[in-house]
């Protein structure tokens, strides 16, 4: 399976495992979709780590898949957009550890994660426009300031996480993925001793007191991408 899950102490841990670089086919996006929305329906559920196996985090959108198959393109699309949502919205805390490079749509998951964790080798990139893929700005500006934004989704140059970090889009870097995810652990532990429902309200109001409607942001970028790239066929 490309997503596997466990549960421990009221904290599901899911993993992205599709070798070799992790990149995510439509059924992968649908199948994560569909966990996150569960979950964070589950009262027995208070928070949720999401990490990678592998070299990588994610290398994004299987493009070998979208790139022969209209259909499944526009799978991906709404799946994408759907997965964000449901990371954002979800009732609990979701932590991101990331272990690799993050790259396309495999940065939406940090991205609209509550916590962002990363191993001291990890970058992330935004390569879209090499492929006239305009999405995922509205996203990166969660982490990363408006004009460093702007530089990343114009050249698709990686950035390194210590650059993330000295903008606080990442809590904490490590050493490796064990210590990483110790420390994922260890915040969940926090997150659950806490009242689930306090919790739940907590996050809606943050969600709320953020100046940009990511998802709808993030929608209107999948129609300007859209109308585009048929420009382009034209």
């Amino acid at each position: 399976m490309a997503i596997k899950s466990s549960t421990k102490n009221k904290t599901m841990v899911v993993t992205i495992s599709s070798p070799p670089v992790n990149a995510f086919s439509s059924s992968d996006l649908i199948e994560m979709n569909d966990l996150i929305e569960k979950v964070s329906f589950d009262n027995e559920i208070s928070v949720i780590i999401i990490e990678n196996e592998g070299k990588g985090f994610s290398a994004g959108a299987d493009r070998k898949e979208h790139g022969l198959d209209k259909e499944k393109l526009e799978i991906i699309n709404d799946y994408l957009w759907k997965l964000s949502n449901a990371i954002y919205n979800s009732d609990v805390p979701i932590i991101c550890c990331c272990d690799g490079f993050v790259i396309g749509a495999g940065f939406f998951i940090p991205s609209s994660s509550d916590i962002v964790l990363a191993t001291k080798d990890s970058y992330f990139q935004m390569p879209g426009i090499n492929f006239d893929v305009l999405v995922g700005s509205a996203h990166l500006g969660r982490i990363v300031p408006k004009q460093r934004v702007r530089e990343m989704v114009f050249t698709g140059e990686r950035v390194g996480v210590e650059e993330i970090l000295s903008y606080g889009g990442i809590s904490s870097i490590h050493e490796d993925k064990e210590s990483m995810m110790k420390r994922a652990h260890e915040i969940a532990a926090k997150i659950v001793s806490m009242e689930r429902d306090s919790i739940k309200v907590l996050k809606k109001i943050l969600n709320s007191n953020e100046p940009v409607d990511v998802n709808r942001a993030f929608k209107k970028e999948q129609q300007l991408t859209f109308q585009n790239k048929k420009n382009l066929l034209d």
